[in-house]
């Protein structure tokens, strides 16, 4: 069984998710390259498989265990990593430069972070998609509640309905041949529930409980098959997007008419560590 705490399953490596993504891991909070995310952690820890309403006593276990102090660690054994800067110069000298990690890195330090996630959604690559969840849910949970990010929701909603193309070269790990199917069904339904979680957390953000709890709307397809379960979520879609729409109307937040709205502008701003 995976280790739900580990780097490869945290919001602030948005890159990774446990056996897909890039080689190497980068992480926001510590601005420093993971080599061994499925067997470091920190204190910042986020999980990317459940929302994070479900989890709460786990996370608080987690950091009495993992204190702030000591910065990213092995899980066993709590001994520190090797921090490392990116740099985008070493990374084309030294032949490993990943353009999802310069992505990653370049959200790490500018300020315009919402245009940023927007233009990251709506894709069919599967690693493109674990970016875009996970920027969304880091982003409306440092907004807080006060922020409405129903934009950024809509958008991933959308995407629901958009199947990603799934490859061998997408896995961190060697995949044999006859494992593939196997693997790639389950992680097609993954990718998917982490858009899902997202909008489940702006749900509970907003106090919108349709929303946060918008996967019973699913029944049987949550545990059928890919082909069941991606039928059962775009369905759902035009579902969310009318309690989306319809909770940010009459909190007066949705498009207002009284003022102009640049799309370019940040509902909020969020400076990384």
């Amino acid at each position: 069984m995976k280790n739900p705490y580990t780097c490869d399953n945290c919001l602030n490596n948005p890159s990774q998710y446990h056996e897909i993504g890039t080689k190497t891991g980068f992480c926001l909070k510590h601005d420093s390259l993971l080599k061994s995310a499925s067997q470091t952690t920190c204190h910042f820890h986020l999980r990317k498989d459940l929302p994070f309403f479900l989890y709460d006593e786990g996370l608080n276990e987690h950091r009495l265990e993992f204190p702030a102090a000591i910065g990213i660690v092995f899980y066993e054994g709590k001994y520190p990593i090797e921090m490392k800067r990116y740099s985008v110069r070493q990374a084309w000298l030294n032949n490993t430069f990943d353009p999802y990690i310069h992505e990653v890195a370049i959200y790490g330090g500018t300020s315009r972070k919402w245009t940023f996630i927007q233009a990251f959604i709506s894709s069919r690559n599967p690693i493109k998609s674990i970016i875009s969840s996970s920027l969304t849910r880091r982003y409306i949970r440092q907004c807080g509640p006060e922020q409405d990010n129903y934009r950024l929701i809509l958008s991933l909603s959308n995407d629901l309905r958009e199947s990603v193309d799934l490859r061998m070269e997408d896995f961190i790990w060697e995949v044999q041949p006859e494992e593939f199917a196997g693997l790639k069904e389950h992680y097609l339904k993954e990718i998917k529930l982490l858009q899902l979680y997202a909008i489940q957390e702006y749900g509970m953000l907003t106090q919108n409980e349709e929303i946060t709890w918008i996967t019973d709307e699913l029944n049987g397809a949550l545990f059928g098959s890919w082909n069941e379960f991606f039928s059962g979520v775009a369905q759902i879609v035009p579902v969310i997007n009318r309690y989306v729409i319809d909770a940010s109307q009459k909190r007066g937040t949705f498009f207002p008419q009284d003022e102009i709205v640049d799309e370019d502008s940040e509902i909020c701003v969020v400076a990384e560590p």
